[in-house]
């Protein structure tokens, strides 16, 4: 069910619209509209969708009728975007075709769309309303292109990559619970020599031995346990609920006639298949074994998608079950899912405990002190789950190329898959619109859907203003593209459109999305970027030859240097002392300055050139937006809506976590922000300031010096 109940006719008429059911669409706004006073907050949202929707069935005077009503509005972007539509009406019922117009016809009596439904319009933020492209070469008009009636498969390719992703993700997963540990145990050690050779006491010689044993133990439990610890998980937090093949059938017959095939094929049990009670569009797979498979889906997408589009998408999950990626990415779901879990639910007592009130000062005094407890808990929680997130990175970028292909080599439908990618991209950029907050199934299962939604906020505000050549010129000829990813849940999303447009070459199909790569830039790696890096490998080096001359002594006979030989903290410990002199010597490029900052967002996004380290200065109004209460409070959820749309906000106290969790973000409020702009497959900016009623100040400066002095004092505490 819908989850703004509020609003269940205009909702259910924008469905139909996508849908293509335009008369259910037509009667379900105008009830929408008659229902309400003409000054409805989503009113405007109505009236607008209902235009479209008399443009599709043919009734082009009616379509008219109401836009000339719009023409009238006090606000100036919805007459702009009427006058624009008015004149697409009357070009197309009067037959007239543009000299300049492609080759394509045009159908008469009739408008597509480009996205499942109309962008959600705030009247107090009119600015959000995007005049409607006014030539039918703009690539926002779905081609509804067809699909192969018979194709041969499509050439096999090797799943080396695949197979080292998973080794590699078991690996660095074991490696992050060796790292924790390790680190713990050099606080320990600090602590000892502080108090051993500073206060002269006595205390017992912590034990810095890793238990890796005990660790592939407890994550091989984890493993084959997974599937009822995420049901567990589901269905407390979530309310996740059994979904028959029956309901499915009703949503997608494609849908239930290949989860009998490829059950068939494989000779496995039919997958347990669930749905979470949400609009979120969200979907994954989860299990330690085929027979113990599970697939879910939100309401929002199938609410979202047309019945090939969902089996599309179904198809791609039934490739993670086909590589048996998905039983590597449930332990790492598991593992993500367990602090996170622990973040949330302990952000929301926190926030239910500050509103009690009572009269006794000293009870009140208590509980405010719980809560900060329970609020310090919550953001230790969350930084484990960031850090346990890097771990299922590789393969979780790894396994889309496999899993899109499989898709559509069982559909013969590689145009569905990519409407299916771009209209549940869409659909979630639209929701933390509309909810004005990231939603939790979208932040803890990213590594498991099918599209990132950070990713999913920059494509839906670029693909709704420029061409799909100037969209992607970034994916195919920035320099620094490929290093880009590495902290990605996803491959490119111009990279992996493409992919998927050539299989439509493969079989002679007309394609969907027409993506022609952009040539690489001539401008050459700026390796300052990855200075950090450098400095780590260096010091590994470093380490490794220390190592290498001791054990070379100790074999000619040579015991002097036997304990360098044996004490492999040093590796660690050069690689954290590197790491800080590669943060100090990129400093300075990393945070440039300048008088006169940008305000262009959309120009700056589209600049194929642009990097980490060339960070321009910018200057952006908005709204700030974001999870209120305990949820944000180290700043997790913090994103600006402009007038040009969402970016994400990187904010840092002057006092780092601490003051994050002193001063909470003023969310709701309208803000000037400046700081560095972030290009990456994923921008953000790195903020300076935040004026709003008062000013916040940002210490992304100042801590990147602490962190860079921390670690090499840390290392060269380690090897004292």
């Amino acid at each position: 069910m819908s989850s703004f109940p509020a609003l269940d006719e205009l909702e259910a008429g924008l469905t139909a619209l996508q849908n293509g059911q335009t008369d259910d669409a037509i009667a379900q706004l105008t009830q929408f509209l008659t229902a309400q006073e003409s000054d409805h907050p989503d009113a405007l949202k109505a009236k607008m969708g209902l235009v479209r929707a008399y443009a599709q069935s043919g009734k082009s005077d009616d379509a008219i009728a109401l836009c000339q009503s719009l023409q009238l509005n006090q606000h100036e972007k919805v007459r702009s975007w009427a006058t624009q539509m008015m004149v697409k009406l009357v070009l197309v019922d009067s037959g007239f075709v543009p000299i300049d117009a492609p080759t394509q016809s045009i159908r008469r009596k009739r408008v597509e769309e480009r996205s499942p439904e109309p962008a959600p319009i705030q009247p107090e933020s009119i600015g959000a309303v995007q005049p409607e492209p006014t030539s039918p070469e703009t690539p926002h008009v779905w081609r509804n292109a067809g699909r192969a009636q018979r194709w041969q498969p499509l050439p096999r390719i090797s799943s080396t990559r695949l197979q080292w992703a998973k080794v590699g993700s078991a690996i660095a997963l074991l490696s992050t619970l060796s790292l924790i540990w390790w680190v713990s145990g050099s606080i320990a050690w600090a602590r000892f020599t502080v108090i051993t050779r500073l206060l002269r006491w006595n205390a017992e010689l912590p034990d810095q031995t890793i238990p890796v044993l005990q660790f592939g133990l407890s994550l091989l439990i984890l493993f084959f346990a997974s599937p009822w610890i995420m049901d567990a998980i589901l269905k407390g937090l979530y309310g996740l609920k059994p979904l028959s093949t029956a309901v499915i059938a009703r949503h997608s017959a494609e849908t239930h006639r290949l989860i009998q095939r490829f059950s068939q094929q494989r000779k496995i049990p039919i997958p347990k298949l669930g749905i979470l009670p949400t609009q979120t569009p969200i979907a994954f797979t989860y299990g330690c074994l085929p027979k113990f498979a599970r697939i879910v889906v939100s309401q929002g997408l199938l609410d979202s998608l047309s019945e090939e589009e969902i089996a599309a998408i179904y198809a791609s999950e039934f490739g993670h079950i086909a590589h048996w990626d998905f039983a590597w990415m449930s332990l790492i779901m598991v593992t993500l899912q367990l602090p996170y879990s622990i973040y949330r639910q302990c952000a929301i007592v926190s926030d239910r405990l500050r509103k009690f009130k009572f009269n006794h000062a000293f009870v009140s005094k208590l509980i405010e002190i719980a809560a900060d407890v329970i609020v310090a808990i919550s953001a230790i929680a969350y930084g484990f789950f960031r850090l346990f997130r890097w771990s299922g990175l590789w393969l979780s970028r790894q396994r889309i190329v496999y899993s899109d292909r499989y898709a559509c080599d069982l559909t013969g439908n590689p145009n569905g898959l990519a409407r299916a990618l771009i209209k549940t991209t869409i659909a979630t950029a639209q929701t933390i619109k509309y909810e004005k907050q990231t939603h939790d199934l979208l932040e803890s299962f990213e590594l498991f859907s099918p599209i990132s939604y950070q990713n999913a906020i920059l494509f839906e505000e670029l693909f709704d203003r420029v061409s799909l050549s100037t969209l992607f010129q970034w994916d195919f000829a920035n320099c620094d593209r490929s290093e880009s990813v590495l902290n990605c849940s996803h491959p490119l999303t111009g990279t992996r459109l493409s992919k998927i447009m050539s299989y439509c070459q493969q079989w002679h199909l007309e394609p969907e999305l027409e993506i022609e790569p952009a040539a690489q830039t001539k401008q050459k790696k700026n390796l300052l970027q990855f200075a950090p890096l450098f400095g780590s490998l260096t010091g590994i080096t470093i380490a490794f030859l220390f190592w290498l001359i001791a054990h070379l002594l100790y074999v000619t006979g040579n015991f002097r240097l036997n304990w360098l030989a044996s004490d492999y903290s040093l590796f660690p410990s050069f690689a954290l002392i590197g790491f800080g002199i590669g943060t100090i010597v990129r400093f300075n490029r990393f945070f440039p300055e300048s008088r006169n900052p940008q305000t262009d967002l959309i120009h700056l996004l589209t600049q194929p050139d642009l990097t980490l380290i060339e960070s321009p200065v910018i200057r952006l109004e908005g709204t700030l937006i974001g999870r209120t209460g305990a949820s944000n409070q180290l700043a997790q959820d913090l994103l600006l809506q402009t007038e040009t749309g969402l970016i994400r906000l990187h904010h840092c106290s002057q006092f780092g976590a601490i003051g994050n969790l002193l001063s909470p973000i003023p969310i709701g409020q309208s803000a000037i922000v400046t700081g560095w702009l972030r290009r990456s497959a994923t921008p953000w900016i790195d903020v300076d300031t935040i004026r709003t009623r008062s000013l916040l100040r940002s210490g992304h400066q100042t801590w990147s010096l602490i962190v860079a002095i921390g670690s090499i004092l840390l290392g060269i505490a380690q090897i004292l």
